[in-house]
């Protein structure tokens, strides 16, 4: 399925394929007593990333997407494993919940598909180890540092969801047009065990 086509963006705008997280409401209370000047993702924002692409352009973004579309996975059935603080240590850029149940078959995915996807791209493999994981807050950028000490006094009792959920759809995000309410809008999408029902977004632009 196909939500709007695919446009070269102004600047410098982040594209990257991910599993769409399921609106939770169990999930909405999470974040509620983070620090001042933390900001929370909204539902629509929530996702797990296979595949980082980077202000790679709307054409290597769509080669990624396209490289994955005879491929197909079973939903994986998930629970949330622990916090944890992302990026540098002295400043973290998100905080996220890393997967207990599911991790290791999302931790295929980063590696199989997110691998593919990079490659058409054109961009290198990533050397990381997979490590899935969903973030709910980020810092501002100029603020890292200094709400790294409240974050880890937050993060020593935040909650932890019991509920499972399920992760069965397939997205290539960008940056949202409109980022003061949501981050990021979903390109194209498509169920992550149903490759046939892909339909490919053409660019605009070459």
């Amino acid at each position: 399925m196909s939500r709007r086509p695919l446009t070269r963006e102004a600047g410098a705008a982040n594209w990257f394929i991910a599993l769409e997280m399921p609106p939770l409401p169990a999930w909405e209370d999470l974040t509620r007593g983070l620090p001042e000047g933390m900001r929370r993702f909204s539902p629509q924002d929530r996702h797990l990333t296979l595949a980082f692409l980077g202000p790679c352009g709307a054409v290597p973004a769509e080669r990624a997407w396209v490289a994955l579309a005879g491929l197909r996975h079973a939903p994986i059935d998930a629970t949330a494993g622990a916090w944890r603080a992302m990026g540098p240590r002295s400043r973290p850029s998100a905080y996220a919940l890393t997967l207990a149940r599911g991790r290791d078959p999302a931790a295929a995915l980063i590696g199989d598909w997110g691998g593919r996807a990079l490659i058409a791209a054109g961009l290198p493999p990533s050397r990381r180890r997979p490590l899935p994981h969903i973030t709910l807050a980020r810092p501002p950028r100029r603020r890292a540092a200094s709400l790294r000490e409240p974050m880890r006094q937050w993060l020593r009792q935040a909650p932890l969801p019991a509920a499972g959920f399920r992760l069965d759809t397939l997205a290539l995000y960008t940056w949202s047009d409109e980022r003061t309410e949501h981050l990021f809008r979903i390109v194209a999408e498509r169920p992550v065990d149903s490759p046939e029902s892909l339909v490919s977004p053409s660019p605009t632009a070459p």
